[in-house]
């Protein structure tokens, strides 16, 4: 007698383990999340650093807290790096185009 047969497991569509796909929901809930935690972040930054300082940028003389100076410095960087990025895609786009019309002229 074969008492292998017996004591195989048998797979059941039930008891098989789901894979589980990322919804849009649960991506803006994990952007809304991320988005809080950088608020609370960039609040506790600013009540820290409420030191005045003195600025000077063309022409513009005062005293601004040091952390919205830092904040106002990292958001014009950050410009420059988006600037410097939108060119890149723009030449890409171009560049694109430019071979998908030579694939179809040609």
């Amino acid at each position: 007698m074969d008492t292998s047969a017996s004591t195989e497991p048998t797979s059941h569509p039930d008891t098989e383990p789901r894979v589980l796909r990322p919804t849009r929901t649960s991506g803006l809930w994990l952007a809304a999340t991320g988005f809080a935690v950088t608020l609370l972040l960039l609040a506790i930054f600013l009540l820290q650093n409420d030191q005045r300082v003195s600025v000077s940028y063309f022409g513009f003389d005062g005293q601004v807290p040091l952390s919205v100076a830092m904040l106002l410095s990292a958001v014009a960087g950050a410009l420059l790096v988006a600037t410097a990025g939108m060119a890149r895609v723009l030449q890409l786009r171009h560049t694109a185009r430019r071979e998908r019309k030579a694939r179809t002229s040609g």
